[in-house]
């Protein structure tokens, strides 16, 4: 589904319940779903390191409602996220808008119809209070991360970026003083979010400013699987369709490409340290999820119940 795509592309977005078995009787591997916290365990491993699954717009105080999550994370002595820390917020802003800037060759004019073009437009000033006299320096699929960031703020105002669960853990791990790792640079990020083409990415921009009603829903149903940590649910989301359908190429670059990526390095990582993983929720889902491959690698993989 394009909106979560959408959706997830802002963040480069996921409690409660039971304890999953790793290997039925019959061998065969279960579904991992159900919880947001997992204990990752043998496989030569000294001390268990633990994968939680974020969402990039949620508080940290939802971290209160899963048992043990503050707990597993004091336990750790380093905190793994998917981009390393920068000394500076002002370099890795810097890295994102430059590439996020319209190729010098191509307007906005060349990508949408007149039509299309005068409606983006209305749209966006609505938005933004600007058009795209001044947000035309920008390609589509930036504009559409600033956009559905506002949006996200308007359909839900308790939002505070400042207060998320992501940069709660980075201002803990800090004040630790223990190491804070990255799986991939911000260069990785952009190539993933800014893969389709420019013309692409215009017309998916203007299927969501045409589509605010499915943009809410979509939306509100990320939220509540994850605040009931249904990863099963999750994974089937994405593959959801909808009037704005994802390509095969952008959901591989955007999760499979990454979460194999992530796998080839987390072993390392690891046996050198008692780790907490700290990646959005949807990494963690599905048969091509991290929890999934670790498994498939070796480890042992629990869900930690709640109370």
């Amino acid at each position: 589904m394009r909106f979560l795509s959408n959706f997830k592309m802002i963040s480069v977005l996921c409690g409660l319940v039971f304890l999953v078995n790793v290997v039925s009787a019959s061998g065969e591997t279960k579904e991992k779903t159900g919880a947001l916290l997992w204990t990752i365990s043998g496989n030569g491993l000294k001390q268990p390191s633990y994968v939680f699954g974020t969402h990039h717009f949620f508080s940290f105080n939802f971290l209160d409602s899963i048992s043990g999550a503050k707990k597993a994370f004091l336990s750790c002595e380093q905190l793994v996220k998917e981009t390393p820390m920068h000394d500076k917020i002002s370099i890795a802003a810097a890295e994102i808008q430059k590439a996020g800037m319209m190729h010098p060759d191509t307007t906005w004019q060349m990508l949408l119809s007149e039509e299309d073009y005068q409606f983006v437009d209305q749209e966006l000033t609505a938005m933004f209070g600007v058009g795209l006299q001044l947000l035309g320096m920008y390609n589509p699929a930036a504009v559409s991360m600033s956009y559905l960031q506002i949006f996200y703020q308007k359909v839900f105002p308790e939002v505070n970026f400042a207060e998320s669960i992501d940069l709660w853990f980075q201002q803990q791990a800090l004040l630790r003083e223990i190491p804070i790792l990255g799986l991939e640079t911000v260069q990785d990020q952009t190539d993933a979010l800014f893969l389709l083409s420019l013309k692409q990415q215009a017309q998916d921009l203007l299927c969501a400013l045409k589509n605010p009603e499915h943009l809410v829903s979509s939306l509100n149903k990320m939220n509540n699987v994850y605040r009931s940590a249904d990863l099963k649910t999750m994974a089937q989301l994405l593959n959801e369709e909808g009037p704005c359908p994802t390509s095969s190429e952008q959901e591989a670059a955007l999760n499979d490409t990454r979460n194999h990526r992530w796998l080839e390095q987390l072993p390392a990582i690891m046996a050198d340290k008692p780790s907490f993983i700290a990646v959005g929720c949807l990494h963690l889902a599905g048969e091509k999820g991290i929890l999934m491959g670790l498994e498939k690698l070796g480890f042992i993989v629990e869900a930690v119940k709640t109370k």
